[in-house]
């Protein structure tokens, strides 16, 4: 059975509309095993300068100080649990053109070496996601979608999406961008049916997808 997870990126709760079409299409995915991670709930450590001076021994093929093999223990543990996943589900609006902080701290903590990849000393990757699928669900006011005018403001979900290609491996990507919502209540209403409409769709794709897996 395929496992999923949902990775929350809104503090918003039933409010969220990001969360609502994540949420729809979970509920059109049957025979899935899903798993939910709010990361506005859970503990992240501190990224601070000690810790990033760690992280270089790690790149280099050191060990980390024995001071610090707690936190990377538990860095690792979050990243074993995230790849004992096959489809990974984040859900989050836009926040001054970007990723909520929360998220991108979440994000930040799971991109490191030995963990998302592993470099050799020439700098090549071995990713650690590969035979994965991302579904990157992000709503906002402005239209950034591909194509319109403000596209190029979209450090949402192009630069999620970057980051989980570039250090994970993972392929494919499938993005639903719910935009704009801002507007009248009969504009954002159809800018929900049709990301509804297009989450029904990549629920086909998905269950035809873990079908073949199986």
């Amino acid at each position: 059975m395929a496992r999923l997870l949902h990775i929350v990126g809104s503090p918003r709760g039933e409010r969220s509309r990001s969360e609502a079409i994540a949420n729809h299409l979970i509920g059109k995915l049957g025979g899935m095993k899903v798993d939910r991670l709010d990361v506005w709930d859970i503990d992240l450590p501190e990224l601070d300068g000690a810790m990033i001076e760690s992280r270089y021994r790690l790149i280099h093929g050191a060990d980390v100080e024995a001071g610090f093999t707690p936190v990377w223990d538990d860095l690792r543990a979050m990243v074993d649990h995230l790849l004992s996943f096959d489809i990974w589900l984040f859900s989050t609006p836009m926040w001054n053109f970007g990723l909520p902080y929360r998220l991108k701290h979440f994000v930040d903590c799971i991109i490191q070496p030995t963990m998302a990849f592993t470099n050799d000393a020439a700098g090549n990757l071995t990713f650690h996601g590969t035979g994965r699928t991302a579904v990157l669900i992000g709503a906002g006011a402005l239209d950034i979608r591909p194509g319109s005018e403000l596209a190029h403001l979209d450090y949402q979900l192009a630069h999620l999406e970057h980051c989980l290609r570039f250090y994970f491996g993972i392929d494919p990507i499938h993005c639903v961008r719910v935009a704009p919502t801002f507007g009248s209540l009969e504009d954002v209403e159809t800018v929900m049916r049709k990301a509804e409409e297009e989450v029904e769709a990549l629920a086909l794709n998905l269950q035809n997808a873990a079908g073949r897996r199986d």
